[in-house]
């Protein structure tokens, strides 16, 4: 595992996913485990290898809640929101207060494009826990993703200083403020992590989504 994970800091993929891959075949029942091996090869783009290493354990250890977790996830990242749904909802079926699980279903609905049944999760989410910056950023993402640019920069603006905010709230704050025509702060919350040619593709497609709802 320390091979692995080293290896994965390197950026020496091949050898990470064969390292995780040993580990978790010589402990087919340790569940974190497999949890762990299934995430490094979703992020190396495996995913069906990923899906088949959840589905095998879970055949030995039906319903255990967080390898139904990890395969939803998996799920979530192939873009099959209908199957990541699935798995929430047995994790909220079995737990109505799995925060996670139910931030997550509204992720899963984004992606099919229900956004108002998304944002009303978003939203309950944060009537009990304010300013939770992940929940914040999914809130105005969907925002945006609906064409609702002014909405969106209103949502993630206020925790624009927040320290500790995620990276991709950042990201999210400056390419709205971008679409938005603040060009000074967009740089400011960008810095160099995108180029002008992707942050210029990016907003206009921000922009063109609040065309197309302005026009509805």
């Amino acid at each position: 595992m320390q091979v692995a994970q080293a290896a994965e800091a390197s950026g020496d993929t091949d050898l990470a996913i064969s390292m995780y891959t040993a580990a978790a075949a010589s402990e087919p029942s340790n569940t974190p485990l497999q949890i762990r091996c299934a995430d490094a090869l979703t992020r190396a783009g495996k995913i069906t290898q990923a899906r088949q290493m959840l589905t095998d354990r879970l055949k030995t250890d039906p319903g255990q809640p967080d390898l139904v977790r990890a395969l939803a996830l998996v799920d979530l990242v192939a873009g099959q929101p209908a199957q990541a749904i699935a798995g929430f909802d047995q994790l909220l079926a079995a737990n109505p207060g799995d925060v996670r699980a139910l931030v997550d279903r509204a992720v899963a609905l984004d992606l099919q494009g229900h956004h108002a049944a998304a944002q009303a999760i978003y939203r309950q989410v944060l009537a009990t826990q304010p300013n939770d910056p992940a929940t914040t950023n999914n809130l105005a993402v969907s925002l945006m993703m609906e064409g609702r640019t002014r909405e969106a920069l209103e949502t993630l603006a206020p925790l624009r200083d927040v320290a500790d905010a995620p990276q991709r709230l950042k990201m999210n704050l400056g390419i709205l403020y971008a679409a938005s025509g603040d060009t000074a702060r967009s740089r400011q919350m960008l810095a160099d992590r995108i180029s002008e040619n992707e942050l210029a593709t990016i907003t206009r497609a921000v922009t063109s989504a609040h065309e197309v709802r302005n026009a509805e």
